[in-house]
């Protein structure tokens, strides 16, 4: 199979709430030697799905590994740091995907109001435990 046919059947799986099947066949291609970018950002989503948040930060690491012009896996990091209040951390990986010319226009907005996000709540996290840090 190739990267698409791939995705297809495991967001076909997906669809029918069997994401283990999904992500065992994605992790199949990869097995197999078939690890792309897309395939990797896609394990990302299913892994997260399924509340397996360190999968998710290694799928997306991976995909960055493989195609260090993507910004969408920094702007998925940047998604979850800022829904785990993790302001710090989720500043540099929205400044990273901000800084890609890659970037479509919508994922460029929603990038730059995660950031103003995560910019206001580290400022009011550093207020209230000054000497501190978020990480």
């Amino acid at each position: 199979m190739n990267e698409e046919e791939y995705l297809n059947q495991a967001r076909f799986w997906a669809g029918q709430n069997q994401y283990g099947k999904a992500i065992e066949l994605l992790e199949e291609a990869v097995a197999s030697g078939n690890e792309t970018s897309e395939i990797c950002k896609e394990l990302a989503r299913l892994s997260l799905t399924v509340n397996e948040v360190r999968a998710f930060a290694n799928w997306c690491h991976e995909a960055i590994r493989i195609n260090r012009t993507d910004p969408e896996p920094y702007l998925m990091i940047g998604r979850v740091l800022v829904a785990e209040g993790r302001w710090s951390e989720a500043i540099e990986a929205l400044q990273q995907a901000l800084t890609s010319a890659y970037l479509a226009p919508d994922q460029q907005s929603e990038a730059a109001g995660l950031l103003r996000a995560a910019e206001q709540g580290f400022a009011q996290y550093k207020s209230t435990h000054p000497g501190t840090s978020n990480l």
